[in-house]
């Protein structure tokens, strides 16, 4: 048995990633990021907390455009979790994780983040395999952004 079906018999799945932000104020902003830079949707939204989820997988196993809200527990949806914490230890970004998205076109979304608020951590680089570019959400995380080649 693979360790992926093993897990699934467990009854263990990937539940979400967690980014901490500081404060009501903070939570909001990377909100407004995430869903209008990337176009990540949002399931829920409190002052101290944030769920947003997008599809996850390759270009086929998106949620339709058409759908208006992803269900929490949609299969096939990648959740991220805004938190509100105010201790320093809480945001040190030395042990942040870094997301990764895929996109359909590199330079409009470079554009769209830039415009709120997201700047490249480098230049965009070119591989035989397609387009990747690094870059600093407002909120101070580091986004990867891969486009595969045609």
């Amino acid at each position: 048995m693979s360790s992926f079906a093993a897990a699934t018999a467990a009854g263990v799945r990937f539940g979400r990633v967690v980014l901490m932000a500081r404060g009501a104020e903070g939570v909001a902003n990377s909100v407004n990021f995430y869903q209008n830079a990337l176009g990540l949707t949002v399931v829920r939204h409190t002052d101290d907390w944030a769920e947003l989820a997008c599809g996850i997988g390759g270009r086929d196993d998106q949620p339709s455009s058409s759908s208006s809200s992803i269900p929490q527990q949609a299969s096939g949806a990648f959740r991220l979790t805004i938190r509100s914490v105010e201790s320093e230890a809480q945001l040190s970004a030395g042990y942040a994780p870094i997301l990764t998205f895929d996109v359909d076109d590199m330079d409009m979304t470079v554009a769209r983040c830039a415009q709120m608020g997201g700047r490249l951590d480098g230049p965009i680089q070119y591989p035989a395999h397609g387009k990747v570019a690094a870059l600093r959400a407002p909120d101070g995380y580091i986004i990867g952004l891969y486009e595969p080649a045609i």
